[in-house]
This record gives C-alpha cells, sequence and structure tokens, in this order.
C-alpha cells in the first residue's frame, strides 16, 4: 500500500511497537507518520517517550512541519487496519457494531457519498470493543461536498443529538491534559456535529480530506518554530474548521505573550480531532500555540495541539 493511501483513521502494526494511529494525510516519502494509540492513559509526550524507549530510530526530524515526528517506513509495515475497509467488512454482531453501521449509512445519505468514503476507526476497527464503547467513524470527503453542513441538518431533525453531562466521563477522558475546563469543554463539544450521541451511544467522527484535496501536499512547505505564543483575534474563514487536520484563516488583534511575529499569523491549525469544529466563522477565539513560519512563502501560522498548554476556544465561551 502506498504511503498516501494510509490517512487519519487507519492503523498500522509494526513489531515492537504494535498498534499505531496514523496521522494526516501526507507523508514523507516512504514513510507513513504514526503514533500510539492515545487513550486515555496516554499523552502526546508519553507517546513520544514510548517509541523513544523502544524504537528512538523512528524519531526524525520532518523538513516539512519542521517537527520531530515518528516515522515508520512503509517495509516495516506488518499490517494495516484499514477505516473503510474495516466498514466494508462490518457486520453487526452486537448493539454497537449494528449502530456503527446505521450511522455510516445515514451519514452517507445525508452527505450524498457513497459509503466507500467511509470508515469505521477506533476499538470497532481493531475488534476490541466493549459494550460501552463509543463509535469512532471517518468521513473522507473527496471534494465538492458539504459534509459538516449536511450532518448539521441530522442534528437539526434530531436524529443526533449534542453531548451533556450526563457523558462527562467520556468527555472528561478525551480532554486530559487539557487547560480547559470541564463545562467549557461541554458547550464547545455541545456545538459540534461529528461528535454527539446517536441512540444512546456516543459517536465521534473524523472529516478527513482526501490527499487529492489536501491544501498542503507533502513537500509544499518548510514550517520552523519561531516561538510560542497566546493570541486573541477572529475568525475570517473556517471552510476547513471541520476537517482533521484542521486549518481556519484568522485576523490576530491582540496577542498576549510570544514573538512580534504573531501578530502576522494568518491561519490557525491543528492535527488533533479535537480542535476540529471548535471555532466558526465570523467569531472571536482565543488560541495558545506554537507560531511557525514558512520558509518558503514566509506565511505565518499558530500550530495548535503540541503541548498541554495549546487550545483555541470561542471567545464567547473561554475557558471557564
Amino acid at each position: 500500500m502506498e504511503s498516501e493511501e494510509l490517512i487519519e483513521g487507519d492503523y498500522v502494526y509494526v513489531l515492537g511497537l504494535g498498534v499505531l494511529a496514523v496521522k494526516g494525510v501526507a507523508h514523507p516519502p516512504g514513510m507513513v507518520v504514526a503514533f500510539p494509540r492515545i487513550g486515555p492513559g496516554m499523552d502526546l509526550e508519553e507517546a513520544y517517550c514510548y517509541i523513544q524507549d523502544r524504537s528512538p530510530g523512528l524519531l526524525l526530524f520532518d523538513d516539512h512541519s519542521g517537527q520531530v515526528l515518528p516515522q515508520i517506513p512503509r517495509k516495516s509495515i506488518k499490517m494495516v487496519y484499514s477505516a473503510r475497509e474495516g466498514l466494508r467488512r462490518l457486520r453487526p454482531r452486537d448493539e454497537l457494531t449494528e449502530r456503527a453501521l446505521e450511522l455510516a449509512g445515514l451519514f452517507a445519505d445525508a452527505a450524498g457519498i457513497a459509503t466507500t468514503q467511509i470508515g469505521v476507526s477506533g476499538s470497532i476497527l481493531l475488534n476490541n470493543h466493549r459494550a460501552d464503547s463509543d463509535i469512532d467513524l471517518v468521513i473522507v470527503d473527496p471534494g465538492g461536498r458539504e459534509v459538516a453542513g449536511a450532518l448539521r441538518e441530522l442534528r437539526e431533525r434530531g436524529v443526533t443529538r449534542p453531548v451533556t453531562e450526563e457523558f462527562s466521563k467520556d468527555l472528561a477522558s478525551k480532554r486530559r491534559g487539557s487547560v480547559m475546563s470541564l463545562r467549557a469543554w461541554i458547550r464547545h463539544e455541545a456545538r459540534k456535529v461529528l461528535y454527539g450521541v446517536y441512540r444512546g451511544v456516543v459517536y465521534s467522527a473524523k472529516l478527513v480530506p482526501s490527499p487529492k484535496i489536501y491544501w498542503e501536499p507533502y513537500g509544499s512547505a518548510r514550517w520552523r518554530e519561531i516561538g510560542h505564543a497566546l493570541v486573541r483575534g477572529v475568525v475570517i474563514d473556517s471552510k476547513r474548521g471541520a476537517y482533521t487536520p484542521m486549518s481556519v484563516n484568522i485576523s490576530v488583534e491582540q496577542v498576549v505573550e510570544g514573538p512580534e511575529a504573531a501578530w502576522r499569523a494568518g491561519e490557525a491549525v491543528s492535527f488533533r480531532s479535537r480542535f476540529s469544529e471548535q471555532v466558526t466563522e465570523g467569531e472571536e477565539f482565543e488560541a495558545c500555540g506554537r507560531v511557525e513560519l514558512d520558509l518558503f512563502s514566509r506565511r505565518v501560522r499558530l500550530f495548535v495541539g503540541n503541548t498541554s498548554r495549546d487550545y483555541i476556544a470561542s471567545a464567547s465561551i473561554g475557558l471557564e
């Protein structure tokens, strides 16, 4: 399988490391960027330590992102767990898998896309789910469809509903390491159509751009860190804000702390699905993250999600 075919939501098995989750949709030539499954018991720093202890040679500097990333040689991959293939093979053997198949069909119909563009991820894909597990779906956007808007119609019709404090245990697990309070987290999550409840089961869906429509092909930039900043401003464009990886165009109106270059940040990005649908066009926001400069275009952006103090939040909700 070519590396560009492995995308967010897929998993790979590597000897000595076990099952790793593929991150993003653009990978270094001959490599796949993948992390140990980051569940309730492992944060990003611990994931790096896990790899450092077992296969330190896989932690390599990536010239595109300007970061050290776990880069798995394709020849080292012993098994691929494809989310889309997983859904194609899935059979309704219990209530959770039955709900997952139903929800995938509803999403495909609502968005007007083929079910082959939808995958099942997480514990169902890896066949280690429990009765109280979540449903994890992946929707691969081929372009030309307003997928998130279509899913919003399902929410408005009551087919899905937002998460509430009733599911605080699930939310507390997902927000591990966040500076945001549980109350603020719930208020942000309740606005999202890619995260919610279907027939009593919590679901999360990653809207992933297909490699053909991804706006930042590998090698098209050379990002370098120039500091860390806390900024406030306005979201100018959020048409890519529902994706994983997500990107929103911003106008910085205040640099609370950080380098002078933070004023020039015209984009906030994150590879963490927790920040998808986090802010919308026209609203004020606050964000903390790594300030990056592209050595090719000289553009500046804010990269959110590398540390526990990173966040992006709607100013109307805040952190508390």
